[in-house]
């Protein structure tokens, strides 16, 4: 369950990332005069990228075995982990935007590692 809502969530903000990069920049403190067409081909790459866990991580879900469910469980961990980590040390002004981004990125890799000592607990 845990890898379909982060599913659900990364897949979110890959098509925000995609389609309106300059809202999430501005939403995560960068000031209009910083967004240069670099910085917005660079987010919607970003973009692009979270696809990839977005698309998978149901994939795994709904297909792979213990081994690999808990292998994909502890990659989404620590990838939500450090995507709270970049967020909340990413340049810019400090805003609702990124400390409520910081905050749900924690909160994913939290339930991922509550569901891995679960998982654990009843091999």
């Amino acid at each position: 369950m845990a890898l379909r809502i982060a599913a659900g969530l990364f897949f979110l903000g890959a098509v925000a990332l995609m389609i309106r990069p300059d809202l999430v920049a501005s939403s995560m403190g960068v000031s209009a005069l910083a967004l240069s067409p670099e910085l917005r081909w660079a987010l919607r790459s970003m973009g692009v990228i979270l696809l990839i866990p977005s698309v998978l991580a149901p994939l795994v879900a709904a297909f792979a075995g213990e081994r690999g469910l808990r292998q994909a469980c502890a990659a989404m961990a620590f990838i939500s982990a450090g995507i709270a980590a970049f967020t909340l040390f990413s340049p810019g002004k400090v805003s609702s935007g990124k400390i409520s981004m910081t905050l749900a990125c924690l909160a994913m890799s939290l339930i991922f590692f509550i569901a891995l000592r679960g998982r654990r607990r009843n091999r």
